[in-house]
């Protein structure tokens, strides 16, 4: 008759204490409890212990009515059945070693991005207890020991298992503390933004001027009629601050979209966009939920080249040129246009008794139902402005925006906008291949300059996305690189690296 090896037996007490070569304390326990009466805690000694040592229903049934009957054939039985959970345990322990142990060697503790991409991955899969999960992989390091399998591996696992959940890795740490001071400050900058606006919007009122120069019609229904009067309007403002706030402060104050597409106008001017562009960002701001119409697309364009004429020219705005704008337009039908822009009836808030805040306006509505085209010409509220002088010290005509965003847009050659979060969330491993070729080798491989390096870089992409003014030669951060023995001339590398590797 087969019996199990001593190796076998020693990993079996180790999981199955009551287990002997002989017999089973726990079947014995389980019948003791039986004739005391004790019927559930037989019963859960059933589902718990036994169950797991003998999975097979119809042999442990047969193991179980041996030893009540006291036949002789339960030993036989109980040796049979230790032999196949011996052999079970057995290539299951050589399995969880393989698998705990398959990446350790490739990881350098003193880059804290590997170690915790490594440890986490393990502690998902070992236990949800922190702390069990260093009892379990010393465990698995004893038994590495036993079948003499991986035990350096093993135990370097284990190692690293007990220092990343005790917090002793300096790598990590490291990194932990540089997170939370990141994490402070933009705390800081979001609590002293939220106090400059932090003021009682009730008593803000606005004048019918102000409330004509930022509502289009009510009775403008159609969706891209509704984005071609907010082009209208907003389109030569962009650069009147004073104008830029009333139109925050009434969106604020009756939660309507009106800031949000006088920033989408902004934003798309300031960094040369697409006309097309603005007016997409403008609609998404108008509708919500996805819409698409090719007639309505077709119609938008359409109608936003020919309307666009009526806009007086303006100086470029104050960041980025986003190109020279067509001569002033004196045909007749343009004149017949201008003659036509007359003021309607805006919307005012009706003013409450009591002190309370007038009810907020509610949210901007469209609607994409062919419904009949009122004239944009008869009903656009907006009034051309003079143009808007360049402030002092402004860029010239020649200056070409040189932000994160337009670099990204200039070589994948499509809207940059799209890329941010993508980029953010992807672009570490390109840092890192660049610096492998741009730093010299000095300080060995436990240093933690790359890491250091790595994250000045990623600060200073994050805080230049959209920094057209953003000059990498002169800047601080190269100076910081250079000294930690890293030579950097341009960005350009990291880019390419992560189009690359995102295509």
């Amino acid at each position: 008759m087969r019996t199990p090896s001593d190796i076998q037996l020693r990993i079996l007490r180790e999981e199955f204490p009551a287990i002997g070569l002989d017999s089973d304390h726990d079947v014995e326990h389980y019948f003791d409890l039986r004739s005391s009466g004790r019927q559930a805690d037989a019963l859960a000694l059933y589902n718990t212990k036994l169950k797991r040592k003998y999975p097979d229903d119809e042999r442990r049934a047969n193991l179980l009515k041996s030893y009540r009957l006291r036949d002789g054939r339960y030993r036989g039985l109980y040796r049979e059945s230790l032999v196949i959970l011996a052999d079970k345990m057995t290539d299951r322990v050589y399995s969880v070693i393989d698998f705990l142990t398959k990446d350790i060697e490739s990881v350098n503790l003193k880059d804290a991005y590997s170690v915790i991409k490594l440890a986490e991955g393990l502690l998902s899969v070992i236990s949800p207890e922190r702390y069990a999960a260093i009892a379990f992989t010393e465990r698995y390091a004893r038994y590495a020991a036993i079948l003499s399998h991986r035990e350096r591996e093993m135990q370097e696992t284990a190692e690293l298992i007990r220092l990343y959940v005790t917090e002793t890795i300096d790598s990590v740490e490291e990194l932990k503390r540089e997170r939370t001071e990141r994490m402070r400050r933009q705390k800081a900058r979001r609590q002293a933004g939220q106090a400059r606006v932090n003021f009682d919007l009730s008593k803000i009122h606005f004048s019918d001027e102000d409330v004509r120069e930022i509502l289009i019609p009510e009775s403008i229904t159609r969706t891209e009629d509704a984005v071609i009067a907010y082009c209208l309007k907003y389109w030569n403002r962009v650069n009147d601050a004073a104008f830029e706030k009333t139109v925050f402060l009434y969106g604020k104050k009756y939660r309507t979209r009106h800031g949000d597409i006088f920033q989408a106008i902004k934003n798309g001017r300031t960094h040369g966009w697409k006309d097309e562009e603005i007016l997409n960002a403008v609609l998404a701001n108008i509708v919500s939920g996805y819409y698409y119409s090719i007639s309505g697309d077709k119609y938008l364009q359409q109608a936003w080249a020919r309307y666009k004429l009526s806009l007086a020219p303006t100086a470029a705005p104050a960041v980025g040129v986003p190109g020279p704008f067509p001569p002033q337009v004196t045909s007749p039908r343009a004149r017949a246009f201008a003659a036509s822009r007359r003021t309607v009836t805006p919307f005012v808030p009706e003013k409450k008794t009591g002190g309370k805040p007038a009810p907020a306006r509610p949210p901007i509505k469209a609607t994409s139902e062919a419904k009949s085209r009122p004239s944009i010409q008869a009903q656009s509220a907006a009034k051309a402005r003079p143009p808007v002088k360049s402030q002092p010290g402004s860029p010239s005509r020649g200056f070409v925006p040189n932000s994160i965003a337009d670099m990204i847009r200039k070589m994948t050659g499509k809207t940059y906008t799209v890329y941010e979060d993508l980029f953010f969330q992807s672009v570490r491993p390109s840092i890192r291949k660049v610096l492998a070729d741009a730093g010299e080798k000095r300080g060995g491989i436990f240093g933690t300059r790359q890491n250091q390096a790595e994250e000045i870089i990623f600060v200073f992409l994050e805080e230049h996305y959209n920094d057209p003014y953003q000059d990498w030669d002169a800047s601080a951060e190269r100076k910081s690189l250079a000294e930690l023995g890293y030579f950097l001339a341009n960005l350009e590398p990291i880019i390419e690296s992560w189009i690359r590797d995102n295509r």
